[in-house]
């Protein structure tokens, strides 16, 4: 399925998620310089940003989470990641996977406003109300290079808008490390430019540049730099953790809540259309993995992250998604959320032999889950980080992560592999490139082994 061709500008829009194709062609191209000349213009094209990340996003979760042992196609949806059916198979055919395109609309949504407002002579639009847009922008555009990453490995860095609806043509691939470098460096001048007024929550803010720091610092294993920007995050009162698990999604903006991309009756989120039954408005397409359901069904392990899923019906033994349950179409995506960093914190800490307070830290979220704490005693490192991938596994089950947190830790071909055969090959670690941007772009190079 193809989505139409449709102008950047436009601040409302619904989210682009289809079953079928993972990918859309790319927006047509905001038309040269001077389209933002005051700070009106300005939120035009930011809240237009804010507009593409929800698409961006939202192929993220779905991607990720079909990639990974937590979902499975329940339909006749195929996963995102090829399967190898035998040694020596045909060559792939990777035409969609991972909304490729749909990051760098975001990305040249962004980089028009980071274009522009530096340029703008206005009294009116000046100071810290200026260096917000732009901080917000340098996060949008972090946000994309690093989902671009985490999906395809290093690609093509673009820092200027385009006037052509092909903004990465021409630019060759940066590698892996090259990409996150780019990350850092967004995020740098992000937090440079933001005060430190308390988060809107729906909005980007210095704690959200804090809190996709650490995870950026988790990836790129500098333990140190990790804690200490979780720890900014979560010594914020403004941060707590939720009572229930439900209470966080059932409720947009809650006190877990750093970054949230919200959604209304008017801007709606299709997503649960995936994960619901028809019954429910949905044609669960996915359901959650029954060696999943099992582990959050035991009230030893999965406690009150049992709320993240519930039966189909009452006489159905099928389990569903609840995360994204609001058939008006105001189901959030949780971009970034105290849990998270708590996790991020703790990882972080175990690598440096900060196992008590590593353990505090998993504990927090232990004793909201209503299960039995951790006692340090006894505890190896390598002990802790087998409970910690357990431990986000369900904390964060249906966010998109667990996809990544295996394959960044290198366990891909143990975990993955007893599933997929096709995770056994480090190569196919990353989703392949589509061939609407290969076709599209002679200078662009598929990954390897597609």
């Amino acid at each position: 399925m193809n989505i139409q061709k449709h102008v950047l500008l436009i601040v409302s829009g619904a989210l682009l998620l289809t079953a079928c194709n993972l990918d859309t062609e790319p927006e047509t191209a905001i038309s040269g310089a001077g389209v933002i000349v005051d700070e009106s213009t300005a939120e035009t094209v930011l809240v237009g940003g804010y507009d593409a990340a929800q698409s961006f996003v939202g192929i993220q979760i779905v991607s990720f989470n079909n990639a990974s042992d937590n979902v499975i196609g329940f339909g006749s949806t195929g996963a995102s990641v090829p399967l190898l059916k035998a040694a020596g198979a045909a060559a792939f055919d990777p035409t969609s996977g991972g909304g490729y395109n749909l990051y760098y609309n975001a990305i040249n949504q962004v980089n028009q406003l980071l274009s522009d407002v530096p340029n703008i002579s206005d009294s009116q639009f000046s100071g810290n109300s200026k260096n917000t847009k732009q901080a917000e922008g340098l996060f949008l555009r972090a946000l994309a290079y690093f989902g671009l990453a985490r999906t395809y490995g290093g690609v093509p860095i673009v820092l200027e808008p385009s006037t052509s609806g092909h903004s990465a043509d021409g630019i060759r691939r940066s590698t892996y490390a090259e990409t996150l470098a780019q990350v850092e460096a967004d995020l740098d001048k992000a937090e440079q430019l933001f005060d430190n007024s308390l988060p809107t929550r729906s909005r980007a803010s210095v704690w959200a540049v804090y809190a996709l720091k650490a995870r950026l610092y988790l990836y790129q294993e500098r333990w140190d730099k990790a804690e200490e920007y979780a720890t900014k995050v979560i010594s914020n009162s403004a941060f707590t953790l939720t009572p229930e698990v439900s209470d966080w999604y059932e409720t947009a903006l809650s006190s877990n809540a750093i970054f949230e991309l919200v959604f209304n009756t008017a801007d709606r989120n299709p997503i649960y259309t995936y994960y619901l039954p028809a019954a429910l408005g949905g044609r669960m397409d996915y359901a959650p993995n029954g060696e999943l359901v099992q582990i959050l069904l035991n009230e030893k392990v999965g406690g009150k992250r049992s709320q993240l899923i519930a039966r189909q019906s009452a006489d159905s033994e099928q389990y569903v998604i609840q995360q994204y349950n609001k058939t008006d179409g105001t189901s959030s995506f949780p971009v970034l959320r105290l849990e998270e960093q708590l996790l991020i914190r703790a990882e972080a800490r175990v690598h440096q032999n900060k196992l008590a307070q590593a353990v505090e830290d998993i504990n927090l979220i232990r004793s909201r889950a209503g299960i039995e704490l951790l006692s340090v005693e006894g505890q190896s490192s390598q002990n802790l980080l087998l409970v910690l991938e357990l431990e986000r596994r369900l904390e964060l089950a249906f966010d998109g992560h667990r996809y990544n947190d295996i394959i960044r830790t290198g366990r891909a071909a143990e975990v993955f592999g007893l599933i997929n055969e096709v995770y056994k090959d480090s190569r196919y670690w990353v989703f392949p490139l589509p061939w609407t941007a290969i076709s599209a772009d002679s200078d662009l190079e598929q990954n390897p082994g597609y």
